[in-house]
């Protein structure tokens, strides 16, 4: 498996990497993917039916959730490493979508549930049928970082009235917080023991035995103390009865106005679903020099979620800290989803009756301890240290989260993103350059360097050489007009020259065009010249079409900024 799944593909076979690598799979591999097909079920269980909760549906969905949604990523996915599966962060924004709709009907909760899966499945096949994977780098990281974060301080808020053994109404993150403290009076002894010990537990376990699955762990024992103690009879909710058998494998009843009602939403958990999963699927193509296609990865993620919803499933995607895990316990191909697959299965036909004493304080307490990873407020330190610029949207991000709800904070978030992105491509950097000399091992050079950043570089008199480092168009014309005035007004002596460095220009549109033939047309008017040095050839294929250039007079190009100021010395005599 040296080559990628691209490279190695052709025609069909390119859309379904697993008839590449299947047959040429090594058999010596088999027991690395098989350990870690059971390192990874021994974490999924117990967290499919916590996340389940998250989504709103039955404890048994999560379970549902997993099997052809593993097969569907493993068939169709370019990572050798990656998870796909129930997750809290798409749980909870499934949860935030469907609500509105449901009307409180709990069927019908469910059937918009698996649902909004099939929509989300067909947005991202879509997406990867129409090459969409650059969507993978749309959101700034500290944008999604800051939403992330607000997002799992919102989970974990709702969270903790399970602890306490009471329940509140929903609401944002500061809402759920004040329910809790509000009814404190309400709060069950033996919910709260189990809750806090549960909680201890995976913590404590997390740091002094790393190894040992610390999720399926507390809740084993803590069935066991549910059982013995008869806690249930003392007040402690548990799961209940859950349905054994295969899926409820089929179609949700549709209408075209839940499609519609829910495809917002659904473009949304594609978003943040698609970003968290590809950063996860990268992290591990880094590590063992392969490529990921995120052309593909799109189709493979959309093929999890659509066998998701036709097991009465809720929304997937891509897990860090499970990848990790099966990486960790020797993972080399998909193989390991198949065989998890296989194992969750055989748990929801043979295994369900074991968790049916399972305290709810202990569900949540897996929630909790899940998301809180993802609260990684030292990011935002850093931000502020490094970057003040990325701080400030990271921030706003994750208050959208918490003071609004789930899918604002989401809005706002993109909003903030396209907010970033135009502000960099309308404001570049510019530099008026100057010549700077010295010597390097014996050698001399010289170079063009920003008069700002390096004060002693000479200029010649009545010579303005302005750099651009962006590409020029329609969102930033009107800044390269004014930065050329202003350089030119701040010459002295008075310009007679302006040279326009075009190495970072590698485009140009009609609006920026305008804009050159009217500065130029301002200069000549004050008796300046316009010249271009180090232009790319589709500028300068385009600035001929305009009759901009011209060898003869205005307009002269030259192949670097060396040659440009030698013919304006020997012109001017300077």
């Amino acid at each position: 498996m040296a080559t990628t799944t691209t490279e190695a593909g052709s025609g069909w076979r390119r859309y379904v990497p697993a008839a590449v690598w299947l047959p040429a799979y090594d058999r010596s591999w088999l027991s690395g993917d098989l350990v870690a097909a059971l390192t990874v079920w021994a974490l999924l269980v117990p967290e499919a039916m916590a996340y389940a909760t998250l989504a709103g549906v039955p404890p048994e969905a999560g379970l549902y959730t997993a099997p052809l949604a593993l097969l569907g990523y493993a068939l169709f996915g370019t990572s050798r490493q990656l998870n796909v599966g129930p997750s809290s962060t798409v749980a909870v924004m499934s949860a935030a979508t469907v609500t509105p709709f449901a009307m409180g009907d709990a069927d019908r909760f469910i059937e918009l549930t698996a649902l909004l899966a099939l929509i989300v499945g067909a947005v991202f096949v879509v997406a990867g049928v129409l090459r969409m994977g650059m969507v993978a780098d749309f959101m700034s990281r500290p944008v999604l970082d800051g939403f992330i974060i607000g997002l799992a301080l919102t989970i974990a808020a709702g969270q903790l009235h399970k602890l306490f053994g009471f329940e509140v109404e929903s609401g944002s993150f500061f809402e759920d917080i004040w329910f809790v403290l509000r009814d404190l009076d309400m709060t069950s002894g033996w919910t709260l023991a189990v809750g806090v010990s549960s909680l201890a537990a995976l913590f404590l376990l997390e740091r002094f035995a790393p190894k040992v699955p610390a999720a399926l762990t507390v809740v084993i024992v803590a069935i066991v103390a549910v059982s013995i103690l008869d806690l249930e009879a003392e007040g402690v909710e548990v799961i209940g009865e859950i349905p054994a058998g295969l899926p409820p494998f089929g179609l949700p009843d549709i209408e075209w106005g839940d499609i519609g009602n829910l495809l917002p939403g659904a473009i949304g958990i594609v978003l943040v679903g698609f970003a968290e999963s590809v950063a996860a699927a990268r992290t591990y193509a880094s590590k063992y020099g392969y490529e990921v296609d995120a052309d593909q990865e799109l189709i493979a993620l959309g093929a999890a979620n659509v066998g998701a919803g036709f097991s009465q499933g809720f929304v997937v995607d891509g897990s860090l800290s499970k990848s990790a895990a099966a990486d960790g316990a020797g993972a080399r191909s998909q193989m390991y989803s198949l065989l998890l697959a296989v194992f969750v299965l055989i748990t929801v036909v043979a295994l369900t009756p074991l968790f049916e004493n399972l305290a709810e304080a202990t569900l949540g307490a897996v929630v909790i301890h899940a998301v809180w990873s993802l609260i990684r407020l030292p990011k935002l330190r850093r931000f502020w240290r490094l970057s003040p610029a990325d701080f400030w949207p990271a921030l706003v991000a994750m208050l959208g989260v918490l003071l609004i709800d789930i899918l604002a904070g989401l809005a706002l978030a993109v909003m903030v993103s396209l907010l970033l992105l135009l502000r960099n491509v309308s404001r570049p950097r510019t530099a008026v350059l100057g010549k700077v000399e010295g010597e390097v091992d014996g050698h001399p050079f010289a170079a063009y360097r920003s008069v700002e950043e390096y004060p002693r570089s000479q200029q010649s008199d009545g010579l303005v050489i302005f750099r651009f480092e962006a590409e020029l168009f329609f969102a930033n014309a009107s800044v390269f007009k004014q930065r050329v005035r202003d350089a030119v007004d701040d010459a002295d002596p008075v310009a007679r020259v302006v040279i326009i460095d075009g190495e970072m220009m590698s485009n140009i549109d009609l609006t920026a065009l305008d804009m050159l033939e009217e500065l130029e047309g301002e200069l000549r008017d004050a008796g300046i010249e316009l010249w271009y040095a180090r232009i790319r050839t589709p500028v300068a294929e385009m600035l001929d079409r305009l009759a901009l250039t011209d060898e003869r007079g205005t307009g002269r190009v030259y192949p670097s900024i060396g040659a440009a100021v030698t013919a304006y010395q020997t012109t001017s005599g300077g």
